[in-house]
């Protein structure tokens, strides 16, 4: 498990911090626009890191396997942008960092950038953010992996239709701010792993369910809410710390620390989620 007790003091420094270093530099937002056309690739890995700004990432048509759109400061951000074929499965790497060292601008959220991603291969997403909010939309997005990373702000995640491929692995952490997510059943994971943060989580795991699934949850100081639909068999696995809250809707307890959904024996897809809470509490309920 990660040591969180940085969180409460970056959070601080960056509300104390962000109000009034560098004001004498003057703002200088200037569009950037990248594209690349699909050709032979069979997947595609993107790699992405923005360290100040909010970001919003999507599904598009097939002529291109990526679109970029970027708004930035150019007086205190430097972008990179590269795309290596790399003998058929594309890797796509995007940086947004900081050129001055005096600490984070006022303006620090007045950076966007659209990154729309091919439909139509397989799709490697890792994606880290610093301070700002994040929205994937992946509904149609054949994800092979989602790793997700997110610093200082508020993160959203949809999948309103099913991933056509299997994804192997979906990793989520949340750092201070809330993460909501949407359909995550739709993703067609076979295992999921979230570490809560500071900020509270809500897990809808509606969708279409074509496989078991294994999930692991460290629950953080918001505490996490998850949802599952009624025709998916649950087992709960509780490693509870004393002052956590944990709430089960609809399960029967057997042996140890096993929770089972009254439904579990007639289920044709079973999750296993493994629940570790800390001081923030964990509540499953139904869709």
């Amino acid at each position: 498990m990660r040591n969180m007790s940085w969180i409460p003091c970056v959070a601080t420094t960056l509300l104390l911090c962000g109000c009034n270093l560098d004001e004498r530099v003057p703002v200088e937002m200037v569009p950037l626009a990248k594209s690349q056309p699909i050709g032979s690739e069979k997947s595609l890995a993107a790699d992405v890191r923005m360290d100040i700004g909010a970001l919003e990432i999507s599904g598009e048509g097939a002529s291109n396997l990526y679109s970029l759109d970027l708004e930035y400061d150019k007086a205190s951000y430097q972008p990179e942008i590269s795309y290596d074929p790399a003998a058929g499965d594309g890797r796509l790497t995007f940086r947004l960092e900081s050129t001055r060292h005096g600490g984070i601008r006022s303006e620090r959220h007045a950076n966007r950038a659209r990154l729309s991603l091919t439909e139509s291969i397989p799709v490697r997403l890792q994606i880290n953010t610093g301070v700002g909010d994040a929205r994937l939309a992946l509904s149609h997005l054949r994800l092979t992996r989602l790793d997700l990373d997110a610093g200082v702000g508020g993160s959203r995640i949809s999948a309103y239709e099913p991933n056509l491929v299997v994804c192997d692995e979906v990793r989520l952490r949340n750092g201070v701010g809330s993460l909501d997510a949407i359909g995550l059943g739709n993703l067609n994971f076979r295992r999921l792993d979230f570490e809560g943060g500071v900020g509270g989580a809500n897990l809808d795991f509606s969708g279409d369910w074509r496989q078991d699934a294994e999930i692991q949850i460290q629950v953080g100081v918001g505490g996490v809410t998850a949802r599952m639909p009624r025709e998916v068999g649950v087992r709960v696995t509780a490693e509870k710390h004393f002052l956590s809250g944990f709430q089960l809707d609809g399960f029967r307890r057997e042996g140890g620390e096993d929770y089972y959904s009254e439904n579990y024996d007639k289920s044709k897809v079973h999750v296993s989620i493994v629940v570790r809470t800390g001081v923030g509490g964990f509540r499953l309920s139904w869709l």
